[in-house]
C-alpha cells in the first residue's frame, strides 16, 4: 500500500498583495497640462493675430457714435462726453456728406452739452441724428471747405497715379509744403493748415497714397505702417520739384509723421523743414501703448509686434526714430498733445531732447491725438507760420 505525503501548504501572504505603479493618473495629468499650454498659446497667438490685423487694416468706413439730442436757433445739443464738452473748434459729421462746425460751449447740464454752430454748409443735423464730432473739421475740396483755389492732380508713383490737392502758392517756384495724413485718414486731414500756408503764398500739395480711397491699394491690401508709404512722399518730392519746387517741408500728422521722418533719412537734399503732429515716432513704444489700453499683457502685445513683422515684412526697430536724432540737420517743428490716447508720445519727447541743440522747436499743447490746431487754432497757425518764415 502506498503512501503519499502532501506538499506543505504555501504560507499566507504578511500584507496586501502589491500593485503596479498607478501610471495612468500621472500620464492624463500631463496630457491635461500640454492641452492647455497648447490652448494657452494658441490663444496668444490668436489674440496676437487679431491686434495684428487691427494695425494693419485698411478701414476707411465712418461710425456714428453719439445722436443730436436737439438743435435749432444756431447751436445743436449733443450728450455730454469727454468729446463733446472740449474747448476749441470741432467739426461735426453725420451720413451722407452732412458736416457743420462747432464753436464754443454755450450751456447744458451734467448730461447734455450745448454748443454754437458756426458753419452749416448743408444744413444743421435734426435731432435724433446720429452724428460724431471730427477733429478734422473741414470736409469736400480745399474750394469748398476754405474757399482757395486747387487743382485736382495726380504724381507718379510706383504703384501707379496718386490723387493729390495742390493748392498754387504766389509762384510755384521756391518752397512747397506737402501735407501726409495719418493711419486711415484722408487728405482732409491737412484742411487746418491750408489757410496759414496760404497766408505765406507758399503752394501746398496735400497726398493720397496707397490704399486711400480713390487711389492704388497696396499689392496685399494691409496698410505696411509707413515702410512702403514712405515711398509716396519721395515721389510727391520728385513731382514738386519737377514743378518747380526748389525746396519743400514735410507737414506728416500721426503716421504721416513717421513717413515724413523716413523720407528724411532717406534723402534729405531737398527739404528744408519738417513739421510733426503727434506723430509715430517708434512704432514698438505705440503699440505697446494701444496693447494695454485693450487691457492685453505685455506679452501678448510682444506676440503681436512679431506677428505684424511677420505679417508685413516690417522691422520695427527701423522706425524707432530716437536712434536718429543726434545726426538731425533739418529744422523741425514739433507738436505733441497732453492726452494723446493713440500713439506714445515718450519717443516724441525723447527725440527732441536727442537733437542737437535748437534743430526742434517743441510745442506741447492740450488735447487728443493730432488735436493741437483744435484746441487753440491761432497759436497753431503761429508756430507754423513762424516756422515756414524761418526756413522757407
Amino acid at each position: 500500500m502506498s503512501s503519499e505525503t502532501a506538499a506543505p501548504a504555501a504560507p499566507a501572504p504578511s500584507g496586501p498583495t502589491p500593485r503596479p505603479p498607478r501610471r495612468r493618473p500621472v500620464r492624463a495629468l500631463l496630457i491635461v497640462v500640454v492641452a492647455l499650454a497648447v490652448l494657452c498659446c494658441a490663444a496668444v497667438g490668436g489674440i496676437g493675430w487679431y491686434f495684428s490685423g487691427v494695425a494693419t487694416e485698411v478701414d476707411h468706413s465712418p461710425e456714428y457714435p453719439i445722436s443730436v439730442l436737439d438743435a435749432g436757433n444756431g447751436t445743436v445739443t449733443l450728450p455730454r462726453t469727454p468729446y463733446t464738452e472740449r474747448p476749441g473748434t470741432w467739426g461735426l459729421v453725420w451720413k451722407d456728406g452732412g458736416r457743420a462746425v462747432l464753436g464754443p460751449v454755450t450751456g447744458g447740464d451734467t448730461g447734455k452739452v450745448v454748443r454754437t454752430v458756426t458753419a452749416a454748409p448743408r444744413g444743421a443735423p435734426a435731432k435724433g441724428t446720429p452724428v460724431a464730432v471730427d477733429h478734422w473739421v473741414y470736409g469736400g475740396d480745399p474750394r469748398t471747405a476754405l474757399g482757395l483755389d486747387f487743382q485736382n492732380v495726380a504724381y507718379p508713383s510706383r504703384l501707379g497715379p496718386m490723387p493729390a490737392w495742390l493748392v498754387p502758392g504766389a509762384t510755384m517756384k521756391g518752397t512747397w509744403v506737402i501735407g501726409v495724413h495719418g493711419h486711415n485718414a484722408d487728405k482732409a486731414e491737412t484742411f487746418r493748415v491750408m489757410r496759414a500756408v496760404h497766408g505765406l503764398g507758399l503752394p501746398m500739395l496735400s497726398i493720397a497714397y496707397r490704399n486711400d480711397v480713390g487711389a492704388p491699394a497696396s499689392p496685399d491690401g494691409k496698410n505696411h505702417l509707413g515702410d512702403t508709404e514712405w515711398n509716396e512722399v519721395a515721389s510727391a518730392i520728385a513731382y514738386a520739384r519737377a514743378h518747380g519746387a526748389t525746396g519743400i517741408v514735410l507737414h506728416g500728422w500721426s503716421m504721416g509723421g513717421e513717413m515724413v521722418m523716413t523720407a528724411l533719412r532717406k534723402d534729405p537734399a531737398l527739404i528744408r523743414g519738417v513739421v510733426l503732429d503727434s506723430p509715430v515716432m517708434d512704432w514698438a513704444a505705440t503699440l505697446d501703448m494701444q496693447g494695454a489700453d485693450r487691457g492685453l499683457p505685455g506679452f501678448v502685445t510682444g506676440v503681436a509686434r512679431r506677428i505684424v513683422q511677420w505679417r508685413i515684412g516690417i522691422d520695427l526697430g527701423d522706425y524707432d526714430q530716437r536712434r536718429f536724432a543726434p545726426r538731425l540737420k533739418t529744422p523741425t517743428l514739433l507738436f505733441t498733445t497732453a492726452d494723446d490716447d493713440t500713439v506714445d508720445n515718450g519717443p516724441s519727447l525723447e527725440f527732441a531732447k536727442a537733437a542737437p541743440p535748437g534743430m526742434v522747436t517743441h510745442a506741447p499743447t492740450a488735447g487728443g491725438h493730432t488735436e493741437s490746431w483744435n484746441v487753440d487754432p491761432a497759436a497753431y497757425e503761429r508756430a507754423l507760420t513762424a516756422f515756414l518764415t524761418k526756413v522757407r
